[in-house]
């Protein structure tokens, strides 16, 4: 029997090229409007988000506001592809290392910190970058979620077809293939930099196995391994099964996001 495969539609995009974004940003920079302005970088995990974010943001002197649901804890740093310390030093960044592995965090945690944030750079004269790889904490962002009776979501961008910044909306993306190779190696180097230690040192600090943080990918995997619980090539092929997963469904979540510009890289 002829099995039909599902296939998935690529992004249109259009190529990569650093000096088109730096014209749209510069145009955003420039562009007289009633709205705060903002810069937001998206994409799969893989694609290369905190790289562009910071290329962008050294070019126009601004910072960055991390929209990564996992780079809020402390100490979660290699499985989490953390900015380094250096370029924590080169670029201010917001809503990284905020919260102990045990607290929780939310999208409307995540609106509730940003959104100051945003508007006290715009009063500075400096257009924030939001970047990161956690879509419905971006869309809740952009789009104007609140609350409204019966602890419902009604969305500004819904209700009046605007968003409620001025925003410039990369995203990111590659074949599908092409961005499966850049997961496996990613997570090879994440094994080879350190993961197992990292893991390690947090358990022997106290922080339990089912721990908010600990149940993120690579790390509830990283624990089965060192509790005897799977093998090192085992957790390494299943922390690549689920962060391709994860890609996928970040994918499926961006495609109702229609405002944003897609990247080939």
């Amino acid at each position: 029997m002829h099995v039909m495969r599902k296939v998935v539609k690529e992004f249109e995009a259009v190529p990569f090229c650093l000096t088109k974004i730096y014209d749209s940003v510069q145009s955003l920079q420039v562009a007289d409007s009633p709205r705060e302005k903002l810069i937001v970088i998206l994409g799969a995990t893989s694609t290369g988000k905190s790289s562009l974010a910071l290329e962008i943001a050294q070019r126009f002197g601004t910072e960055i506001i991390s929209a990564d649901s996992m780079a809020v804890y402390r100490n979660f740093n290699v499985g989490t592809a953390k900015p380094s310390p250096a370029d924590l030093k080169r670029v201010p960044h917001h809503l990284i290392d905020i919260l102990d592995a045990e607290e929780k965090f939310s999208v409307g945690e995540f609106v509730r910190r940003a959104r100051p944030i945003i508007s006290e750079l715009n009063l500075r004269g400096k257009i924030p970058i939001v970047a990161g790889g956690t879509g419905l904490y971006i869309q809740a962002l952009i789009e104007g979620y609140e609350l409204g009776a019966g602890k419902s979501l009604i969305s500004h961008y819904k209700r009046t077809g605007e968003l409620i910044y001025d925003a410039c909306i990369f995203g990111l993306t590659t074949e599908r293939n092409e961005l499966y190779d850049r997961i496996n190696r990613r997570t090879v180097e994440m094994f080879a930099n350190g993961l197992v230690d990292e893991v390690q040192n947090l358990l022997t600090s106290g922080v339990k196995p089912n721990a908010q943080a600990m149940l993120g990918i690579g790390y509830k995997e990283t624990v089965e391994y060192l509790t005897g619980n799977a093998s090192l090539d085992e957790a390494i092929s299943k922390v690549s099964q689920a962060t391709r997963n994860f890609a996928k469904r970040q994918l499926t979540w961006y495609r109702r996001m229609k405002y944003i510009q897609w990247l080939k890289i």
